[in-house]
């Protein structure tokens, strides 16, 4: 089994009322006796190596962190329109994988996902660059067997370049993972993806490969939850029993309502539309690993995207809490 002990303890720092709980006293530090009982897991991998190596501006190795701090904020009641609400789930968070090289971070991730998804928990984990979901995906392919993953990306960016001087990157997820055989791609799905910020060649080498390419166009216009349901759907043909991985990366919102990623977006999905999403694939049964990348905390204006993907996680747990509703 892995020795969750050696993870860095998160912190969620929060006092309020007997009447008014908060996140932050619901969610439980790590503990055997906290983790066998609970539903939902979460860590983080706050790495940015990942996005330097493609280019890209780095900070998101403090996303988890500002995470959890609009996280603990946030009330236990999702609203009249739930029918269970927080308190009905066990959560803990193990807290963030050691720093240490790209690669031993991912080794580490990828060894946690495997022993959680063996044990039955469902998991959001928190980036970090998005080079971070290849292990995670690695790590619940080994977790699956025989019967695969699905595998649905919310981007901007369809992230399926090449390794730069042999190594992986923040670019570079999807690509791998089809090379290796770890995901078929028609078991794939990219949504969101937008015009002048992808290169041709890439996106059809995405084709060429099975992959369905959703751009924003068409999820605007289908409507993101339900262009993720179809998608979800289609993935899985409609077995609970097949694992449906989410990646969410932050820059497929646009930058008015999430300008703290790596890469802003002038166009995008609303926040709400990101927040519904959130909801469904907490609803969907099939979903057990839920991730959001890219976070940047050093250029967030008033801590936006942080809370925007706190809120995400919390409709998520919304969804996992009213599943058998």
């Amino acid at each position: 089994m892995v020795d969750f002990t050696l993870l860095s303890a998160a912190t969620y720092s929060i006092q309020s009322l007997p009447e008014d709980p908060r996140l932050g006293q619901l969610i439980k530090q790590y503990s055997l006796k906290a983790l066998e009982a609970a539903d939902v897991v979460i860590f983080g991998i706050p790495t940015d190596e990942g996005i330097a190596r493609n280019g890209g501006r780095i900070g998101a190795s403090g996303g988890p962190s500002a995470i959890r701090a609009a996280l603990a904020k946030l009330t236990t009641y999702g609203g009249p329109n739930f029918k269970h609400h927080l308190e009905s789930i066990s959560i803990v968070d193990l807290g963030d994988v050691r720093h240490g090289t790209l690669e031993a971070m991912h080794d580490e991730a990828r060894s946690n996902i495997r022993e959680l998804s063996t044990m039955g928990k469902i998991i959001v984990a928190l980036g970090g660059g998005h080079d971070i979901t290849y292990p995670l995906v690695k790590g619940l392919s080994e977790a699956s067997g025989s019967k695969g993953l699905g595998l649905i990306n919310v981007d901007a960016h369809l992230d399926v370049r090449p390794k730069i001087e042999g190594k992986h990157h923040s670019g570079s997820s999807f690509r791998l993972l089809i090379d290796e055989g770890i995901v078929q791609g028609s078991r794939f799905c990219e949504i969101g993806i937008q015009p002048f910020v992808n290169a041709e060649a890439y996106y059809e080498w995405a084709i060429q490969h099975g992959v369905r390419v959703l751009t924003f166009e068409d999820a605007t216009t289908s409507h993101l939850p339900t262009a993720f349901e179809e998608s979800a759907f289609g993935i899985t043909f409609g077995d609970d029993s097949t694992p449906l991985y989410l990646s969410f990366d932050m820059d497929a919102i646009r930058a008015a309502d999430a300008p703290g990623v790596s890469a802003p977006a002038a166009v995008g999905f609303l926040a709400e539309e990101a927040f519904e999403l959130s909801v469904a694939a907490g609803l969907n049964r099939s979903v057990k690993v839920f991730d959001i990348v890219e976070v940047s905390p050093k250029y967030d204006a008033d801590g936006r995207t942080s809370r925007l993907a706190a809120r995400m996680i919390a409709g998520f747990l919304a969804g996992v809490a009213n599943r058998n509703v």
